[in-house]
């Protein structure tokens, strides 16, 4: 049995995929389980190598996204899980998300303390464009050292990690029930209650240039939170990369077009927050690129990141 694994479902993503896995290796992820969505930019060249050391498990998902599928291919590896008795602890992130341990190399120090527990939620740090319009081939980690205030609205969203003996079913992509209606727990060890839906936020959307100060309040992209406000990343924490560069931002846009919030740029003036630099995952970097190495891809060192600092970016953050 794994000790902690990772499920995710992913489109088009095969230019992030080698880095992703190879960073979640690092910090103690054992096994992942990937949902692939009919993906056209050919990600089984970059799983190849693997799949065939054993650390990926490759499902084909061509459920449409806007008919769960993300959520179908939760519930799909968590009974897998749980009837194979496959890991301890499965996390459930995407793949612009990276999930680590600020005060530990491996999550495995962290997570012996929660296993009393059968899930736990990790809070989002958000970081923006860091002043990059356009792509390149530099670790994603390296490319975005600037995010949004610790306590931002947004970063009150959470994604789980749980113990697949103990839990029924995934509730969303961020939440799922266990057995007995026991809850999840924050990192300080307090129970999480989900807050009601609150389809009304939706509307709010549409007038984000007007209520733009209110909307820093206010996340309008989110449904349903914990109840909580507290923000805790001091043991456990995920960097969210939701919008990367500029020229990524339009390509994901373009790509996902079953998801209306992509459709227009106000979710990018949302989301491209650079209040504070934070560079805590560049320590990563030489083991990243030694990994990468091992696997047989050639890195491009954080050294060619030349992010664009003109003020006409920035001036688009809220």
């Amino acid at each position: 049995m794994h000790y902690l694994a990772i499920c995710a479902i992913f489109r088009d993503e095969a230019a992030y995929l080698a880095e992703w896995i190879c960073f979640h290796r690092l910090v103690g992820v054992e096994h992942f389980y990937l949902y692939d969505n009919c993906s056209d930019d050919g990600p089984h060249r970059v799983l190849r190598p693997f799949i065939e050391h054993g650390l990926v498990t490759l499902e084909h998902w061509p459920i449409p996204f806007h008919e769960k599928a993300q959520k179908q291919a939760y519930q799909h590896c968590l009974e897998r899980a749980r009837s194979g008795k496959l890991a301890r602890w499965i996390a459930f992130i995407d793949l612009d998300e990276f999930l680590f341990s600020p005060a530990h190399e491996n999550l495995r120090s962290e997570l012996r303390a929660f296993e009393d527990h059968p899930g736990l939620v990790v809070n989002w740090q958000c970081y923006g464009s860091s002043g990059h319009r356009t792509a390149d081939e530099t670790p994603v980690i390296a490319r975005f050292t600037r995010r949004a205030r610790r306590n931002w609205v947004r970063n009150r969203k959470v994604k789980s990690i749980i113990d697949p003996a103990r839990t029924l079913r995934a509730e969303g992509v961020h939440h799922f029930t266990h057995h007995d209606g026991e809850p999840s727990v924050d990192e300080t060890g307090k129970p999480v209650m989900i807050g009601e839906a609150r389809p009304a936020r939706r509307r709010l959307r549409r007038w984000y240039r007007l209520l733009g100060p209110l909307l820093r309040l206010v996340d309008p992209y989110s449904n349903r939170d914990i109840g909580s406000r507290q923000i805790h990343v001091e043991r456990l924490r995920i960097n969210h990369y939701p919008v990367k560069s500029y020229e990524e931002f339009l390509k994901k846009s373009r790509l996902k077009k079953e998801k209306r919030r992509y459709q227009d740029l106000d979710y990018f003036a949302y989301h491209d927050r650079n209040e504070v630099f934070d560079d805590i995952l560049l320590r990563f970097v030489p083991a990243l690129e030694a990994e990468l190495r091992e696997f047989g891809f050639e890195p491009h060192s954080a050294r060619t990141a030349r992010p664009d600092t003109s003020p006409d970016l920035f001036s688009q953050t809220p």
